[in-house]
């Protein structure tokens, strides 16, 4: 048999540079410039100057970590989380707030001129408009992961880019009641005897009260669901253990959250805003820059449960809501009735999957002149074309996904609109996503 000599590959010696910071980009990395070359450090900020090693060298750019601070920038504060440099749930905590708005904003920006081809000095010229609120105790949903290591235990959320789980038994985003339960519930969890049966749990608290949802994977022996039921009695909280269905075994079934004196009622495995505070002034802005008034026929796209459909209809002639879950839009004509008292508009509520063209004939044919639209990630490109065909007078455009919106914004500016606001949402502090909303009026 024929040996083949095959030598090793050369490992490169790592590279140390000294880099100073000149601004952050959209993930919240220190950017520096060296022989031409852009480079990413992560945990630095603007008017620093740190001693780097790389971590990556491509052909255009490389990325690197800090191994000396000559000097800190006057934004760079103390992280309140204990698990901050393991956790990779809030990588953004050593950066100020106003730092981390002026940052997402300033990247959206860009983004949106670069990708539209809007100019939006118009914009520029005055104040960033960021709509904030309190940058820690605000996520008032979470779920933690559970992982059983040589038969321990583990309950929290995934370390930086990795797999493993960090226990958690603290987090400052968290509502604070949420944050007390997070050492009691793994206290109690460490008890269940088919402990390798738990998925993962869900922690919800809203105005009507706090909601533990557990998912497993296998059936839960009696005692177990017994130590689980006393725990939510004890600590007076809804319990649903999650298998194949969801199954309430004790607390209130009637799940609400209070927006503009609406109760707005939802299962505990729908989509809500985590950030309640948030959520309310971002309401308040849509309403706002819609000016609606006692004639406006509005379509609310991607409506949910009527998050933003409800408040609307209590200042216009309509509302028509489309959303592609059918037990969503139940939950929003439940939520018409429950409210009637408060409502002036016409309400309509139609199931359709916005991503097929051919279901929009259930909606399209009708007249409005202004529209709200909250897609997912994925943006909504499918239905501009109907938009367009529409022509509202007005859009308000909320998007969890830059590179979506500055698509979608694109071929509403080629069809005669005009980007006439631009907002942050600080949805998500101490993170790298960037939440915002538009308003697009028809040029003429």
């Amino acid at each position: 048999m024929v040996n083949f000599y095959t030598p090793q590959k050369r490992k490169l010696a790592p590279q140390q540079l000294t880099v100073s910071i000149s601004n952050l980009d959209t993930f919240g990395h220190g950017v520096a410039h060296h022989k031409g070359k852009t480079i990413f450090v992560k945990s630095a900020l603007p008017n620093e100057i740190v001693d780097i090693q790389l971590t990556e060298d491509k052909k255009n750019y490389a990325k690197a970590k800090v191994i000396k601070y000559h000097n800190l920038s006057k934004d760079r504060v103390t992280p309140q989380c204990g698990y901050y440099q393991k956790c990779g749930g809030c990588e953004l905590q050593h950066i100020s707030p106003h730092l981390q708005h002026q940052a997402k904003y300033d990247s959206l920006i860009k983004l949106l001129q670069k990708e539209s081809g809007a100019s939006l000095q118009h914009i520029i010229k005055h104040s960033p408009q960021i709509i904030a609120d309190q940058p820690y105790h605000y996520r008032r949903r979470a779920r933690l992961a559970i992982n059983i290591i040589k038969g321990e235990l583990y309950i929290g959320f995934r370390q930086a880019e990795s797999n493993q789980i960090i226990n958690i038994e603290h987090c400052p985003v968290l509502v604070t009641q949420l944050d007390k339960l997070l050492a009691p519930l793994q206290h109690c969890l460490r008890k269940v005897k088919q402990i390798n049966a738990l998925g993962h749990v869900e922690l919800i608290s809203v105005d009507s009260g706090i909601i533990l949802v557990v998912r497993h994977t296998k059936p839960l022996s009696e005692t177990d669901t017994n130590l689980l039921k006393q725990f939510a009695e004890d600590h007076n909280l809804s319990l649903y253990l999650h298998g194949n269905d969801l199954v309430h075994i004790s607390g209130g079934t009637e799940h609400y959250y209070l927006i503009n004196h609406l109760k707005l009622t939802f299962s505990p495995l729908d989509f809500i805003q985590v950030n309640s505070k948030i959520n309310q002034k971002m309401i308040v802005q849509a309403l706002d820059w819609l000016a609606l008034k006692s004639t406006d026929k509005v379509l609310d796209l991607f409506c949910g449960m009527g998050n933003f459909s409800l408040p609307m209809a209590t200042l216009c002639k309509s509302v028509t809501g489309i959303e592609g879950v059918n037990a969503l839009v139940e939950k929003a004509k439940f939520n018409t009735i429950l409210n009637n008292n408060n409502l002036c508009a016409n309400t309509n509520f139609l199931t359709c999957n916005l991503d097929d063209c051919q279901q929009f004939s259930r909606w399209n044919y009708t007249t409005f002149n202004k529209a709200l639209l909250d897609p997912a990630r994925s943006g909504a490109l499918n239905v501009i074309t109907e938009i367009v065909k529409i022509k509202p007078s007005r859009i308000v455009y909320i998007s969890c996904n830059p590179a979506t919106l500055a698509r979608d914004s694109k071929l509403l500016i080629t069809a005669g609109y005009q980007i006439a606001k631009v907002a942050i949402l600080d949805m998500f502090p101490q993170t790298k996503h960037i939440e915002s909303m538009l308003l697009l009026t028809k040029s003429g």
